[in-house]
This record gives structure tokens, sequence and C-alpha cells, in this order.
């Protein structure tokens, strides 16, 4: 298995199963918000983790055709997350305060998604040998 496969795997399975999950605890999330947004401490904790992640795959995947350009911009975005959290902590209030309003049942679909169109790349458009 190469590292674009071995990537969109990972994460597609991770997004796939966090926002499911999501979806059955969204209480509970909206609690995780609600702590995250009055103590920037707890935003710092989870940038220092997205930011491991996201480097993670920034290293290790420079791939810049066809459908493994989907992992190796992930990379950058979870990086650029990652050190927003960690950094600017502030910043993330006003995004946690849009998610904690009525519609926070969408708040897990963008991942979802994300999560399926990996899945799919990994285990069907894998025909083709992929150069890293």
């Amino acid at each position: 298995m190469n590292n674009s496969i071995f990537w969109a795997r990972l994460v597609g399975l991770y997004a796939i199963i966090v926002s499911i999950g999501t979806c059955f605890h969204l209480k509970e999330i909206h609690a995780l918000m609600a702590s995250m947004a009055s103590n920037p401490v707890n935003s710092m904790l989870l940038g220092f983790f997205t930011l491991f992640l996201g480097l993670a795959i920034v290293v290790d995947h420079q791939v810049y055709k066809g459908w493994p350009i989907i992992v190796t911009i992930l990379g950058y975005w979870i990086t650029i997350k990652g050190i927003a959290l960690l950094f600017f902590p502030q910043w993330i209030t006003p995004f946690l305060t849009l998610w904690q309003s009525k519609y926070m049942i969408y708040a897990p679909v963008p991942a979802l998604i994300i999560g399926v169109i990996l899945l799919y790349c990994s285990f069907f458009l894998t025909s083709r040998r992929i150069e890293n």
C-alpha cells in the first residue's frame, strides 16, 4: 500500500467515524465547544495534536497530481488549523459560537463528505499506479 492510499484510508475512516460519533453526542460536543470558547488553553491543547497530525501528512505526503492531491491539501489545511489553534486560540471563538447555534447538527457534514471522498478514492480509484 503506498502513502496516498494509507493516508486517504486513515483520514477518511477517522473523518467518518468522528462525524458519525458527533451526531450521536451533540450535547457533549456542544459542551466541549463551550469549554474551548471560554478557555483558550483547551484550544491550544487541541492545536498540539492537530499540528502533529498535519505535519505528519505534510512531511510524508507530497503528491500534486491525481486524486492524491486531496490528501496533500488536507495535510496543509490541518497544519494551518493546528497553528491557528496553538498560536491564535482567540480566533477560534467566533467559529465556535457559530457552530453552537441551532445549526450544530450540520457541523459534522463536511468531515463526513471528505471522509467518503477519501475512502472512495483509496478503495475504488487505486487501479492505476500512483507514484509518490
